[in-house]
């Protein structure tokens, strides 16, 4: 099994990282330390960078978020404007520009996920948000998977975030 594999079944975003050779068993400690330090780093470039374009109609479409109901039905039509896209779009948080924000209905997950915790090993950093608890709730029928976009990361963000967690322990490395 792969680490990206295991990552996936674990419900973890595997990030490729530059491969820096053995560590030299004096040096393990050090570069665990500064691996904890770096993988935090980039838990918080995510938080504050990253977060808020999942709730942006650009990176619903990059990602392949799955779309809502009443999104394919002509705009003009009373269909339309009963759907949820339809009145979602009329909302006062939900719309705007012609299209509806992903993943946002009243805003209220959006201001909740504002507050992180976030933690970090010599492995991974984590982020996790108490306020994208609503993410779970979904119609037993439905394909969409709210919690599952979010998550969701494009091949760009994958390289920016190893490419801020190289800078990171490269840093914290230099220092020790």
């Amino acid at each position: 099994m792969t680490a990206r594999s295991i990552a996936a079944t674990r419900g973890y975003l595997a990030i490729g990282i530059r491969d820096r050779g053995p560590i030299e068993h004096g040096l393990k400690k050090a570069y665990n330390e500064a691996s904890k330090k770096a993988w935090a780093a980039t838990a918080i470039y995510f938080h504050e960078h990253l977060r808020e374009r999942r709730f942006t109609p650009e990176h619903a479409q990059a990602a392949g978020y799955h779309a809502r109901k009443g999104e394919q039905l002509d705009r003009n039509s009373k269909a339309f404007h009963k759907s949820y896209y339809g009145r979602k779009l009329n909302s006062k948080f939900g719309g705007g520009r012609g299209v509806a924000n992903p993943l946002m209905w009243t805003g209220d997950t959006f201001r909740k996920m504002k507050q992180a915790s976030i933690t970090s090993t010599s492995k991974r950093g984590r982020v996790a948000y108490r306020g994208g608890s609503k993410f779970s709730f979904r119609h037993p029928r439905s394909r969409i998977r709210m919690h599952d976009e979010f998550r969701r990361l494009l091949a760009s963000e994958i390289q920016e975030l190893a490419r801020v967690y190289d800078t990171h322990l490269d840093r914290q490395w230099d220092q020790s």
